[in-house]
């Protein structure tokens, strides 16, 4: 899962059936495409680089950078389906709880270290470390011992894996994880060198030349600062021979506009158009291309006493239903973008035991809630102040400066809620570095914020809200949400009909709550260079795979 910028399987074993794919872009086949490759790709990204300690990733553009520097145990197909990646083949036990990672033969990290399966168990030990600071690490509950150690119960050496030689790597889980191979071709579960780890310290991942990679690429000329660097053909990957492009340059480029200019005259293999006003002047070339979407674009209400108004259910409720949701979506994308009516995106998260696609199943129970509704908005707005002894509320409400839609949609923010009475509202834009510190010290009021999961199934984005987790940033608490999550999570992971029963009932416990407001669903209008091809890109997980991409 990772935080987004208000712009984050062969010999396959799935746990009975119930592991959703998600689509690719890309329709030919990277392995079959005949033509000759060009040397070089030329690829940019709106906001500065901030780790390669995967440990640490928590943003979507950090994330796709290391999906394309390491490798996992398992990777993905054309069609986002697991298949082998380090881990040459794999097994589990008969109830889903002991799994058995041979890796590949020779691997080596980009330094020329040999890489054994222990520097997993270093890798995965160190992320639930508490010492180690990382937000992701309750990813690995259900992993044996991971919530233990994250409660400073036990040592992070009790994790449940073992590397019982240089090639095989044992994990034990607590229960059933219906996610479990998917979050395996996902950063916070890649290796790492424990050399290297050990020499940088603190300092692991800020510069290209603080880490190792396994991956197709390794990153250079990154000194943790500056806006431009390169991905280079990695010599010591084991599948060098299928990677089809030697060079992709990375360029920082935050003014939208000045990407689109860059693109036109050549500079740019692949543009993002991000603004209503760049997908409608763009929308009708030949070379426009939308690739789906996987974030949910949400607001967090601060909930830690900080401002008294968001801890009232009402004044929450009041805000949210003072969005008109198809409004804001229509009016920051050309029309690209769609309302939400759960947490969870259309297409991003699979289908129901009745093949039903979970968001459109969720909208039964959750979507009246996400309803515009201002004179509604209006008598819980003045219920809610009563409640609070409140006679105004003053809000400021913060978001990525580098995104050319934080401002329309703040503007509109400000205006609809302006029209409860007795508020004011202030705008706040930081930088994206600074949105995340601000957001993961509780230091806002109101944070426009964005999730895209590793893993094509709910819980991937359910995870947010839990009681105590550590990307619930706003501190809303709800045993009701927190029960169903760890119900799907635990004892009905292995019963799809169940499952996804709990699961709704998370969403429909953040929405009538008003925990955190879903706003719109993603898409990515794009222009590309026709002549790029093997492009993957899926729509749960890394945006864009660069293995098999080449330009005739």
């Amino acid at each position: 899962m990772r935080k987004a910028s208000v712009t984050k399987k062969a010999g396959v074993l799935l746990l009975s059936g119930l592991l959703a794919t998600s689509l690719a872009a890309e329709a030919v086949s990277p392995l079959t495409a005949s033509a000759k490759a060009k040397s070089k790709l030329y690829f940019s990204m709106p906001t500065d680089l901030t780790t390669m300690d995967t440990a640490l990733i928590t943003d979507a553009y950090a994330d796709q950078i290391a999906d394309n520097v390491q490798e996992g145990l398992l990777s993905r197909t054309a069609s986002g389906q697991i298949k082998a990646g380090l881990a040459e083949k794999w097994h589990h036990s008969s109830d889903g709880k002991t799994w058995t990672f041979t890796l590949r033969k020779g691997l080596k990290w980009s330094n020329g270290d040999k890489l054994t399966a222990a520097d997993f168990v270093y890798a995965w030990q160190r992320v639930v470390d508490p010492s180690t600071g990382s937000q992701t690490a309750d990813k690995y509950s259900g992993v044996k011992n991971a919530d233990e150690i994250q409660a400073g119960k036990a040592k992070a050496t009790s994790l449940g894996v073992v590397a019982k030689n240089d090639r095989t790597l044992v994990v034990t889980l607590d229960h059933p994880m219906p996610q479990f191979e998917l979050e395996l071709a996902a950063p916070t579960f890649f290796a790492q060198d424990p050399k290297v780890a050990k020499q940088y310290g603190k300092k692991l991942g800020t510069a290209s030349s603080k880490q190792v990679y396994d991956g197709p690429y390794k990153l250079v000329g990154w000194n943790g600062t500056n806006g431009s660097f390169t991905l280079l053909k990695n010599k010591y990957y084991w599948d060098k021979k299928h990677v089809k492009t030697n060079e992709i340059s990375e360029t920082v480029v935050k003014d939208p506009t000045a990407a689109i200019a860059l693109y036109k005259r050549g500079k740019l293999d692949l543009v993002a158009l991000s603004s209503q006003q760049s997908v409608t002047a763009n929308k009708n070339r030949s070379d426009f291309k939308e690739y789906a979407g996987d974030a949910t674009y949400y607001l967090e209400y601060n909930q830690t006493g900080k401002v008294k108004g968001l801890n009232n259910t009402k004044i929450r409720q009041a805000l949210s239903y003072a969005i008109n949701r198809k409004a804001i979506a229509s009016q920051i994308s050309g029309g690209m973008y769609t309302a939400a009516t759960s947490l969870v995106p259309a297409g991003a998260a699979g289908k129901t035991a009745s093949g039903e696609d979970f968001a459109k199943a969720a909208k039964k129970y959750t979507g009246k809630y996400y309803k515009y509704d201002l004179k509604k908005a209006k008598k819980l707005f003045k219920q809610g102040l009563k409640e609070t002894g409140l006679t105004s509320l003053n809000i400021a409400v913060e978001a990525t400066a580098e995104s050319p839609v934080s401002k329309p949609e703040v503007d509109y923010l400000q205006q609809t809620w302006q029209q409860l009475g007795n508020i004011k509202v202030t705008e706040k834009f930081v930088p994206f570095k600074q949105r995340l510190q601000d957001q993961q010290n509780q230091n806002f009021d109101v944070m426009v914020a964005g999730w895209s999961s590793d893993y094509a199934e709910p819980t991937g984005y359910l995870t947010l809200f839990t009681n105590n987790g550590t990307n619930n940033d706003g501190r809303w608490v709800s045993k009701t949400y927190t029960d169903a999550f760890n119900r799907a999570m635990n004892q009905n992971a292995l019963n799809q009909k169940a499952r996804t029963k709990d699961e709704i009932t998370a969403e429909l416990a953040l929405a009538k709550d008003a925990g955190a407001s879903p706003v719109y669903w993603n898409a990515y209008p794009s222009l590309v260079n026709p002549k790029l091809k093997g492009l993957q890109n899926f729509n749960a997980g890394n945006s864009f795979y660069y293995k098999y991409a080449y330009v005739k």
